[in-house]
This record gives structure tokens, sequence and C-alpha cells, in this order.
């Protein structure tokens, strides 16, 4: 398996973005001293047969958590900052000032997530506040606001498939399946964990299966037409702590990813959930692993980052 690796220089890897656009471009956000105090860098970077290279350096006053790019503007990116600001950048641009810098939260912001929708430009934000926020990016206060979450509010993502609808990973140990236009309530919620949700994701390839990790050390898969009550559709234990993030592959209908503070990166092969099957296990990182994602354009491509200041691009066998 082909590796690449960065060092971010003394900052702590939090989010990893691959463009949309451009298949050997990708996002990395994170801050000084693991995001507790100091600023916080945009890093976007270039993988080629030299290295990992990077490409511009964006810094914000306050350690940034999560980053997402415009579906429909390829030099776009909005990123979450733990001073409780949204900052949208322009990479194309030679100022290293944001577009915009937006406020309607109270606490740090944990993740942003912009739409797939064709022609959709909202955006959603998630944070500490317990409150998930709907963005359109031209004006400056919420379009709507969800304020159902009794918990941090830590992933907030949007279908691929079914436009209008996102799901939400939340400290009160709830996933929540939410129509965009409704903001009174949530369409369904689902107490599969025992313990906070930190992460969720969307199937590319089933539209009502969505994976979840938690602070109880497992991946579960829910399929929302089934309903709350139901049992999951799959567990999948090996993590010996917290799970931190999960991703689909965009590429393999039963592949999903998975970091976590037991510092491993794991890929799962959910077709075989009774052998909870681990294809794959990485233990190269010695901190905390943050952030994760699939590159859209490259089947088998995973790129991480954790605190330990390592990005780190895997070419998985699959």
């Amino acid at each position: 398996m082909a590796l690449l690796h960065f060092n971010t220089g003394g900052i702590s890897g939090q989010a990893i973005s691959v463009s949309p656009y451009v298949p050997d471009l990708f996002a990395c956000v994170g801050g000084q001293h693991y995001g507790i105090v100091g600023c916080g860098e945009l890093k976007i970077l270039r993988s080629s047969p030299q290295g990992i290279l990077e490409q511009k350096r964006l810094e914000w006053s306050d350690g940034l958590f999560d980053c997402s790019w415009n579906e429909s503007h390829e030099n776009q990116i909005v990123t979450a900052a733990g001073d409780g600001s949204i900052q949208l950048w322009d990479i194309g641009l030679p100022h290293a000032n944001p577009l915009k810098v937006y406020k309607g939260h109270a606490r740090e912001v944990s993740s942003v997530c912009w739409s797939q929708t064709r022609g959709d430009e909202n955006f959603l934000s998630s944070s500490w506040d317990s409150v998930i926020n709907l963005w359109d990016p031209r004006s400056d206060v919420p379009r709507a606001s969800f304020r159902e979450h009794t918990g941090m509010v830590y992933n907030s993502v949007w279908s691929p498939r079914t436009p209008g609808t996102f799901a939400s990973a939340s400290g009160d140990g709830t996933l929540k399946i939410w129509d965009a236009r409704n903001n009174a309530h949530s369409v369904q919620t689902y107490t599969g964990h025992q313990g906070e949700v930190l992460s969720c994701d969307w199937s590319k390839y089933q539209e009502f299966l969505v994976v979840t990790g938690s602070v109880d050390k497992l991946i579960r898969g829910f399929d929302i037409r089934a309903g709350p009550g139901s049992p999951p559709l799959f567990t999948l234990a090996g993590h010996t702590y917290a799970v931190r993030r999960v991703k689909c592959s965009p590429h393999h209908e039963n592949i999903i990813a998975s970091s976590s503070y037991d510092f491993s990166v794991r890929i799962w092969d959910v077709s075989r959930p009774q052998l909870q099957e681990q294809i794959q296990i990485f233990e190269d990182h010695t901190e905390f692993v943050i952030g994760l994602d699939f590159n859209l354009h490259i089947p088998g491509q995973l790129i991480d980052c954790a605190w330990d200041d390592t990005v780190v691009v895997r070419q998985l066998q699959l």
C-alpha cells in the first residue's frame, strides 16, 4: 500500500476534505495545542509523485475543527472555528482573509457540510451549543436553526441521494434524521449507542443507510426505513477507544473507514458484519486520529490526519 506523509508544522489535525473538483487537491484544518488554545490553520495540500505539497496556508485566530468545499464553486471552502464563527474562503484569491465570516453559534463550531444537491448553495453548521444552523452563504444570519438535541452536536451530514435531508450525531447519545424544510422537530431519533455519538455518514449506494461512530467504541449502521425502534443493521467492534469519525466509501458499497482515539484507522467490510470484519488496520499514528476522507476521484485513496501533526495519504488494496 502506497503511503504519503506530510508534517503540519505544529498544527494538530482536526479534519480532511477532498476537493470535489480536483483529484489530487485536499484541505486539512487544525489548530495549535490540539485546538484548545492558539491559532488555527486551513492548509490546501496537493498529493504528487514528490509527496504532499502545501499549496496555500490560511490562518484564523482560533482553532479550526472542520471544513467543507462548495459543491458549486471549486475555489470556495468553509471552515468551522473554536470561537463560534464560520469562515468562507476563496483559495483562488491572493489575499489571506476570508470572503465572509458568519456568526450564529454561542460555542465552538464542530462541523460544516455543504449541500451536494445541484443548484443548492446551502450549508450546515453544528456546534457545541447543541444547535444546527442552515446557511445561505449570501446571508449574514442562518436560514433556519434546529434545536432538538440536548447535547453537543458533533456532526451533521447531508444525504447524498435525498435532497433536503440530513443526519446529525450528538453528545446526547442520539442520531437524528431531519427534513431541512421543517426545523420544528426531527423526522426520526435513534438511540442505539451507549454513549456520545461523535460521527455519522450516509451510504453513497443505499439511500436509507446511515452509519454512526460513538464513544462506546462501536460503529453501527441504521436503516432509517425500519424506524427508530428497530435494531441496527450491523454493529462493528474493534476499536479500543472512542470512534471519532466514520466515512462510507464512494466507490465500494460495502466498505467503511473509521478513525479513533486509539490512534488507529480501520477499514471494514460490512457485507460480513457477523465476523466484525476489519479488513485493514493502520496504527502508524502516535496520537488521536480525527480527520478522515475518501478521495471521490481515485478509488481506494483515503486521507487522514491526527493530533501527531501528521497527514497520511493511503492507497487501499480493496
